[in-house]
């Protein structure tokens, strides 16, 4: 049985914009519970043409998908940014610019780059990218602006989902 815990967001070169210390906030304690046998790799190298090589800091994938069809993989992508001072405009704009590059980086069709992994071929499609921010002190004071953020962002982006831990 494969551990069930994600790790912490990796402190591996990450290059955010300002207010973003390294990407390092807590990661949910289990994988989604729609996954029947997750297999949880951390910082996995996934290529495509338009942004290179970046690497996620969790992909997850379904082991127990029937051989006929691909995997179900999901990515995680978390960011130590402070939020809390935004207005409400600038927050929804800076969720967006996030999920829009999560999704960039890290979803649609990708080629990952882990030798463990390359039997799922060169062609990986990712279906879900999760946006993870750092609670506490980081996130927005106002709980309306932070939900109505969120739902901008998920609007704006399809694919990617946002989230606060």
């Amino acid at each position: 049985m494969p551990d069930t815990t994600l790790a912490r967001g990796s402190r591996h070169h990450h290059r955010d914009g300002p207010g973003c210390t390294h990407c390092d906030a807590p990661a949910p304690l289990h994988p989604p519970g729609d996954f029947h046998q997750p297999r949880i790799e951390t910082y996995v190298g996934m290529r495509k043409p338009e942004s290179g090589l970046r690497f996620a800091d969790v992909l997850v994938l379904e082991e127990g998908a029937p051989a006929s069809t691909p995997p179900r993989v999901e990515t995680f992508r978390f960011k130590s940014r402070d939020l809390s001072l935004l207005k409400p405009s600038p927050l929804a704009a800076q969720m967006k610019a996030d999920a829009s590059e999560a999704l960039g980086y890290y979803g649609g069709t990708v080629d990952v780059r882990r030798p463990a992994l390359q039997h799922l071929g060169s062609e990986v499609t990712v279906h879900r990218v999760r946006l993870i921010y750092e609670g506490g002190a980081l996130k927005p004071k106002d709980a309306k602006e932070q939900a109505a953020a969120v739902a901008a962002a998920q609007e704006a982006v399809p694919g990617v989902e946002v989230l606060f831990r």
